[in-house]
C-alpha cells in the first residue's frame, strides 16, 4: 500500500528529472520504511531511460545500497 503510493510518484513525473525529484525527496525523511523504499523506487522511475550528466537520481540512490534494511537496499537497486 504506501509502498506502491509512493512509489507512483515515479510514474507521475516520467522522465522528469528536474521537477520529479523534488516531490519525491520529502519521502526519503520519512521515518516509515515502506514510504521510503517507494521513495526510493520512484527516484528510479523518474530517471529510467534518461540521460543526465550529474545523475542525481544515481547519487541519491547510491547512499541506499549497502542499507541495513532490506526493503530499502532492494528499492534502491
Amino acid at each position: 500500500g504506501m509502498l506502491s503510493a509512493a512509489a507512483s510518484l515515479g510514474i507521475i513525473h516520467l522522465w522528469d528529472v528536474d521537477g520529479g525529484l523534488t516531490p519525491i525527496d520529502k519521502y526519503l525523511y520519512t521515518s516509515e520504511e515502506h514510504i521510503k523504499a517507494g521513495a526510493l523506487l520512484a527516484l528510479g522511475l523518474v530517471n529510467c531511460g534518461v540521460r543526465n550528466e550529474c545523475d542525481p537520481a544515481l547519487a541519491l540512490l547510491a547512499d541506499y545500497l549497502m542499507h541495513s534494511s532490506v526493503n530499502l537496499r532492494i528499492s534502491s537497486i
